[in-house]
């Protein structure tokens, strides 16, 4: 059924990305813009469906493991931004399958304790604001992706997710520990 397409082909076209859009692209950068279609409310009615459906096959294969997390990753970031373009959290949960589900609560929960962490550091968060207003597109699928807005105005990235990881936090579980932890 699924051809000699490799993963992020499948993924990239459940967004409507024909493959010469992004053959050069990285399997990270495939799953930031699927997803950021995905979640834009200005797309079609199907496309979140659709990518929630095939993250959820591809999960079914440790070969997939970082793809899809990188996928629930970004979905959940954008969600979590609250703006009315984008779906909500709710919204997204609710295409997503049991194996994705147990990616997004791992995600949540790693995403939970870099912000707790980084709060106990002292070091203050970042607002949101500079990379909510943000009008690029491309500017922004990369910013809103790869940050979290925290529900105070602040946000917490990637650099406080390797700071979290560099002080000893634990990262996203692999894939046999979600698939244990999912049964």
């Amino acid at each position: 059924m699924w051809g000699r397409r490799t993963a992020p082909q499948r993924l990239a076209e459940s967004a409507g990305f024909t493959w010469k859009h992004v053959e050069d692209q990285s399997e990270l950068n495939v799953a930031t813009m699927a997803a950021y279609v995905a979640a834009n409310r200005a797309a079609p009615g199907d496309v979140l469906p659709m990518v929630g459906k095939v993250a959820e096959k591809l999960a079914a294969e440790e070969a997939n493991h970082d793809l899809v997390v990188a996928l629930v990753e970004d979905l959940q970031n954008l969600a979590s931004h609250s703006l009315e373009q984008l779906c909500t959290a709710d919204e997204i949960r609710a295409v997503l399958g049991p194996r994705c589900l147990v990616v997004w609560n791992a995600v949540d929960e790693f995403w939970t304790a870099v912000a707790e962490w980084r709060r106990a550091t002292g070091e203050p968060l970042r607002s949101n604001e500079d990379i909510l207003s943000v009008e690029n597109q491309g500017l922004r699928a990369n910013l809103w992706t790869s940050n979290r807005s925290l529900g105070d105005g602040t946000r917490a990235g990637l650099s406080e997710a390797l700071l979290f990881e560099k002080a000893g936090g634990a990262p996203i579980p692999g894939y046999r520990a979600l698939i244990a932890a999912g049964q």
